[in-house]
């Protein structure tokens, strides 16, 4: 299922977020992908909090013009070596000025909706070589980006930001990922 929260944060905790925002974030490689990035405010982590899970990961990533424009769809089902149930999207950055945007889920033309249980190989294979061949994915389903909205989602779904580039602005989301407690 896909679960959607508007004003999920107080405005006053949204504000202190959008303010955390506008430092200078972090050019991380990770797997042979760049992104850019913030740590998650250590005041913001228990407010992420969700009964029965385990938070394993958080950062902020930002995507803008000439950076971060491959599809690159993937699901979250393993997160430094854990295997995730839940991934969120927290949506920071006020639209105007922002090319419209938002999270697509897609259908794989052969696992579905979503990754079912397969080798680390497989998982590994799926993220380089599958994540932006568009041929392999049908979009069934666009949630777009409202300031202050959360968006949780199985972790096993497939997904991408959208649109794959942002070419006005810069795109703003806080994510988190849990497993099972």
């Amino acid at each position: 299922m896909i679960y959607v929260i508007d004003n999920f944060f107080t405005p006053e905790n949204f504000k202190f977020l959008q303010e955390y925002c506008k430092q200078d974030f972090t050019i991380q490689d990770v797997g042979g992908k760049s992104f850019s990035t913030l740590p998650t405010p250590q005041e913001i982590l228990p407010l992420l909090s969700i009964d029965g899970h385990k938070l394993i990961l958080s950062f902020i990533r930002s995507a803008y013009k000439g950076f971060d424009t491959d599809a690159r769809i993937h699901s979250d089902g393993i997160i430094m070596g854990e295997k995730t149930v839940l991934a969120t999207v927290i949506y920071l950055n006020d639209p105007k000025g922002v090319t419209p945007n938002g999270t697509a889920f897609f259908r794989h033309s052969k696992y579905g909706l979503s990754l079912p249980d397969v080798t680390n190989e497989e998982f590994d294979r799926l993220i380089t070589e599958d994540s932006n061949d568009e041929s392999k994915w049908e979009q069934t389903d666009f949630i777009s980006a409202v300031p202050n909205r959360l968006l949780a989602y199985s972790a096993n779904y497939f997904h991408a930001k959208y649109p794959k580039e942002i070419t006005e602005g810069i795109r703003k989301v806080l994510v988190a990922f849990f497993a099972k407690e």
